[in-house]
Formats: structure tokens, sequence, C-alpha cells
């Protein structure tokens, strides 16, 4: 007679708290600019569209203001922050150190399959480009970026660029919005692949250094507009 311990039921996923749901629901308010850079939001409004009490949506603010995406203002609420130029480059600054650092990890030791998943994160990029989905696009820029980063082994690299993903996310939507940035990613992404498949550690780290500049630049020209 057959033991029924031996069949296997799928994991149930620990269902997200009001906390966890209060943050994405408000941070993607801020990277679709639902909710605008340099107005202000009491928490009483920000429960009421929604749905739930001010506790949650209050602990979800202070882990956006801990990220940088709001300034919390005491008995008032937040207001949504406008990232200057200065703080805008001195995140690419940031985000430079780290990718390049990543780029000197991988480069000589990544294998040939995971050479395959990078040009499969790729070609899902292509598709967005191709029906010109921003949102799909940086959703993948993220897998792209992040399964890089985790090809480094180092527990630290990958926190760091995790720390620092959304606000990398909400400037690449303001960096993407130009008509014809996404094919120019697109280019930027295959090389990085290309110089890596080839075990380059230098070339790999210049093609990310140039990827990121041209990021930065799109950023920048975003925010000097009226």
């Amino acid at each position: 007679m057959q033991h029924m311990e031996d069949e296997i039921l799928a994991a149930v996923k620990t269902p997200p708290s009001l906390r966890e749901m209060a943050f994405e629901a408000i941070k993607e308010g801020i990277m679709g600019n639902t909710l605008k850079s340099g107005h202000t939001y009491s928490e009483h409004s920000l429960a009421k569209q929604l749905g739930m009490s001010k506790t949650p949506v209050h602990e979800a603010l202070l882990d956006l203001a801990l990220r940088g995406f709001v300034t919390l203002l005491p008995r008032k609420g937040v207001v949504i922050k406008t990232l200057t130029i200065d703080e805008i480059k001195d995140l690419y600054d940031f985000r430079l150190v780290l990718e390049v650092a990543v780029m000197r990890k991988v480069a000589g030791h990544i294998s040939p399959p995971q050479i395959e998943r990078l040009w499969a994160i790729h070609n899902a990029c292509v598709a967005a480009t191709e029906i010109d989905d921003h949102v799909g696009y940086i959703k993948n820029d993220r897998i792209y970026h992040s399964y890089m980063a985790s090809l480094a082994g180092n527990s630290y690299l990958v926190e760091a660029l995790e720390n620092v993903r959304d606000l990398i996310d909400w400037m690449g939507v303001r960096a993407m919005v130009r008509p014809g940035r996404l094919p120019e990613v697109d280019i930027e992404h295959a090389l990085v692949i290309e110089k890596l498949a080839g075990n380059n550690a230098e070339e790999a780290a210049k093609a990310m250094e140039a990827h990121v500049r041209a990021t930065e630049h799109n950023s920048l020209s975003w925010c000097d507009r009226p």
C-alpha cells in the first residue's frame, strides 16, 4: 500500500502583509507619477485611497522614507521627494561602483547556461521594446541586472544594489521616456553580455560603465525638461 506521505504538495506562499501591500502600492504610485514629486499627502488620505487603516500605511511610509522616496512631515504626512541633480549624480556614481564590481567578479567565471539565461532576459527586454512597453521593460531590466549581481557570489554586493534598486528604477522610468532610448538600452545590454561571454573583465566593465553613464545622462536630461 502506497503511503500518502510520499506525495509532495506545492508550498503555499506567505501572503504579503498590509504594510508590504501599502509599500508596493504607494511606491507604484510614485514611480508611475500618480503621486507627484513635491506634493504633500496625508496618511489619512493615502489610507482612505488604499482602503486600509493608518497603521500599515504609516509603517510603509517609514520604509519609503528609508528608501529615499519620501520625506516625513510630522503631523502633516509626507512629501514625495524631488531628487536634485547632485543626488541623481551621486546615485549613479554609487550604482556604477557596484555594477562594475559585479562585472569584474562575474567575467571569467560565468557558465554557458548563465549566458543563455542573460540572453533570454535580454530577449524579453527586446520584446517589450517592440511594443513600447516601458513598465514591462523596467521589470525585465531589473531582472537583468539583479541576475548578473547574483552571479557575483557576493551577498553584500547584491544587498547594496537591492537597497538602491527602487530609486534606480524610478530614475529608469524617466531615463527611458525619450523616444529611441529603449533600443539603445537593448544594444548596451547585448554588448555587456557579449563581453561577459568573452571572459573579458575589463571590456565588460567598460561596457557596463557606458550603459550606466548613458542612463544617467538620460535621467539628467529628463530633469532639465521645463
